[in-house]
């Protein structure tokens, strides 16, 4: 006998989506042939989305690195035409400050098969390795205590 479902019941997670921990670019927002040309794409949408001009991100960035930082220069490393020109990571750290944006560090990192968390997470993440470590420990005490035995 099959059980009816309950219809007048109203699902509570049927929608949920938890926010993604992992702040990543859309794959086809930054779709491109090479690395520097997805860095390059990332770039121009986090200044495109910050809601700053293009001239008040370069003072900022000039601020932050005590270097001088163009519009021209924003506008080069936004370029996919022009990958010879790609961000500095100094530069780019500056970027991520000022809009608080890392999806373009993301983007940076994916081929090396490392990501950028916030730092609140950074204590779960030791946990973790932790118990990683104390059950890697408990199996090379288990496989010991078994040689032992059949030695005897």
């Amino acid at each position: 006998m099959t059980r009816k479902r309950d219809t007048f019941t109203a699902d509570l997670f049927r929608d949920y989506e938890p926010q993604p921990v992992v702040e990543r670019f859309d794959a086809d927002e930054v779709k491109a042939w090479s690395l520097a040309g997805r860095l390059s794409k990332a770039v121009a949408l986090t200044m495109e989305e910050s809601g700053m001009t293009r001239d008040a991100i370069a003072s900022a960035m000039s601020d932050i690195t005590k270097a001088s930082v163009s519009k021209a220069m924003l506008d080069a490393y936004a370029s996919q035409a022009r990958e010879q020109h790609s961000i500095p990571a100094i530069r780019l750290a500056a970027l991520v400050a000022i809009t608080g944006d890392v999806r373009a560090l993301n983007v940076l990192l994916e081929e090396a098969g490392m990501i950028v968390i916030p730092k609140k997470y950074e204590a779960l993440l030791r946990r973790e390795r932790a118990r990683e470590l104390r059950a890697l420990l408990d199996r090379e005490e288990q496989a010991a205590d078994l040689e032992w035995r059949t030695k005897r």
